[in-house]
């Protein structure tokens, strides 16, 4: 614990780093360019909704190829590349 103490009081007597000179006023200059960049507003984002919405019903809306279930037959070759066929330790 001595050298711990040792370690901690040597940092404490070390000169300040040159570069934390005027580290606030260049934080609070970059906060102060961060908000003065417009932001989008509430229009934007309900015409963004609303095309999401436009698109979503068109695309539920155009008729498309109706997918048929096949029967499966246990003696399907397709069955081969089943994933159980593939982990086995043959």
């Amino acid at each position: 614990m001595d050298e711990l103490d040792h370690l901690l009081s040597r940092l404490r007597d070390a000169p300040l780093d040159p570069r934390l000179g005027g580290l606030e006023s260049r934080v609070m200059a970059e906060i102060a360019r961060i908000r003065a960049i417009p932001s989008l507003g509430a229009m934007t984002f309900g015409i963004a909704a609303a095309t999401a919405l436009f698109i979503g019903i068109a695309g539920s809306a155009v008729p498309t190829r109706s997918a048929d279930a096949k029967p499966l037959s246990p003696f399907d070759a397709r069955l081969a590349l089943a994933p159980s066929t593939l982990l086995s330790s043959q």
